[in-house]
């Protein structure tokens, strides 16, 4: 049944799934409750990550956003052998979860997606995995190269649509979200696969960082456009989202965490003095183009999440930029970088900005940035008439939330992207019918830990039971371990009884 909405612009593409694994944030509601809280994921690394992989315990390793584990991989799950799994990336192994797990996000299964015109575009990390596997092979060779990422994504799901890697350095992802879109627009996929992943899979010594001067932070901290910014600090994680037009979304009734209405992307040229250094016009430029393709005044956003990587000249120009592009538009803007948060993620640095501002425009929340106490001499934010966010607020703007998100590469390549909150939807009415609903799992302790999460889920979460029964009944593969439960509405939630 297609979905009516309420003042609906035309257009658009909409987010209707998302998966992320950050630092200390293995899922979305738990980086949600980070950015509320204002939490520095940056930290000293994790005994058992040294364990895991295999690094000597000795050396001073630098603070860092860390993931606690990269090892770990169901193999099984993915139809791979235990030793193509060992001779395969991490960073192709997370893309795999994290598209699994994306999927379910949006309520759809495998099996629902598979031949489909689904494109896959992923920012192509570098290979860093290939000297440690012993056994050189086809089965290393397509575990490793860059190109293979997205192209195992697709061949595991069956999805038949454009699949390419992206790689542009650090905005790569944005970049990505950038090129799906059109590929949805022009026709060429009904739904899209996108994302980005970074691993770190050697961790350098502490001392190494001296060897990039005014690039990498020897605090290991994102100081974005504060006076004591000394460079950016690392992190790792990756995010995917699954995309698709609007209108596809409402007809399927799919949950929309937000519409992305415009993006854009290009290279500074020769506007620039080096390949590396930075073009305020070029940024500004590529500002104007999305909210332009976006149909919409950049004097309407509420919040721009910038790319704010804590280096002084990129702090600076970032900031020269968004002035030229707001020229003549009145009113402060809000600024912030997750990069604050949980370092530079590099290949994934993009989408996970663009994932805190959909959290941001779907919750009407704007999240501190953090380690920002004064403005640095050379970052004019009164005269750009810009705000760094540095505690919890409510969204302030009137009308649709809309926020721009920014990623600059240090090849010169710019992205930016426009985001809109989800169209508002009339609440379903609860006609009292009760429903039968499956829950399964590979062995009976999945099967435990499904029921657990479940019962933790709407316990917090505000779910009709129409949805909840879709979502888990065709949303979800069924496994051998199955549980049937039969559920009526209440008058606030469903009341879950066992038979």
């Amino acid at each position: 049944m297609k979905a009516q909405t309420t003042g609906a612009a035309p257009g658009g593409i909409a987010v209707i799934g998302i998966a992320t694994r950050l630092p200390e944030a293995a899922d979305l509601t738990t980086l949600r409750a980070n950015l509320r809280a204002g939490r520095d994921s940056v930290r000293p690394v994790p005994p058992q990550r040294i364990a895991a992989t295999g690094h000597d315990p000795e050396p001073d390793y630098p603070d860092m956003g860390y993931l606690d584990r990269i090892d770990l991989f169901d193999h099984k799950r993915f139809g791979l052998s235990r030793h193509e799994a060992e001779v395969t990336d991490p960073q192709h192994r997370l893309a795999l979860h994290l598209t699994k797990e994306v999927l379910e996000n949006a309520g759809y299964t495998p099996a629902a997606l598979r031949d489909s015109r689904t494109a896959v575009v992923f920012s192509s990390p570098g290979n860093g995995y290939l000297p440690f596997v012993s056994e050189p092979g086809t089965l290393s060779l397509m575990g490793n190269m860059p190109f293979a990422l997205p192209a195992r994504v697709a061949h595991h799901f069956a999805l038949t649509g454009p699949c390419y890697g992206v790689d542009t350095g650090c905005n790569g992802s944005l970049v990505a979200v950038h090129q799906a879109c059109r590929e949805l627009r022009d026709g060429e996929a009904e739904y899209a696969v996108v994302g980005g992943v970074s691993l770190r899979h050697v961790i350098a010594p502490a001392a190494a960082v001296a060897d990039f001067p005014g690039i990498a932070s020897p605090t290991a901290r994102s100081r974005a456009f504060d006076a004591a910014a000394d460079g950016a600090g690392a992190g790792e994680g990756g995010a995917v989202l699954l995309l698709t037009t609007l209108e596809l979304a409402l007809d399927e009734g799919a949950h929309v965490h937000a519409v992305i209405r415009g993006t854009a992307t290009a290279h500074n040229g020769r506007h620039s003095a080096t390949i590396a250094t930075p073009s305020a016009r070029a940024q500004a430029d590529v500002i104007n183009r999305a909210w332009d393709r976006a149909g919409l005044d950049l004097a309407t956003a509420g919040y721009l999440e910038a790319h704010g990587s804590g280096t002084r000249l990129g702090d600076a120009v970032e900031v020269e930029g968004l002035a030229l592009a707001r020229r003549g538009r009145g009113g402060t803007l809000p600024i912030g970088s997750l990069k604050t948060n949980l370092g530079h993620l590099d290949h994934a640095a993009g989408i996970a900005g663009l994932v805190k501002a959909i959290l941001s425009v779907r919750h009407a929340e704007l999240y501190p940035s953090l380690h920002f106490r004064q403005a640095a001499s050379e970052v004019d934010l009164t005269g750009a008439d810009l705000d760094v966010v540095t505690s919890l607020r409510p969204w302030r703007s009137v009308g649709p939330r809309r926020a721009g998100v920014s990623s600059f590469s240090l090849g010169g390549v710019n992205a930016h992207c426009v985001v809109e909150e989800p169209p508002a939807l009339p609440h379903p009415a609860q006609d009292g019918t009760v429903r039968l609903i499956g829950v399964s799992g590979r062995t009976e302790a999945d099967l435990y830990a499904v029921c657990e999460r479940l019962s933790l889920a709407l316990r917090s979460g505000d779910f009709t039971l129409d949805d909840v029964a879709r979502t888990l009944n065709t949303g979800r593969e069924h496994h051998p371990f199955r549980l049937a439960v039969v559920a009526a509405p209440g008058t606030s939630r469903p009341n879950w009884r066992r038979r």
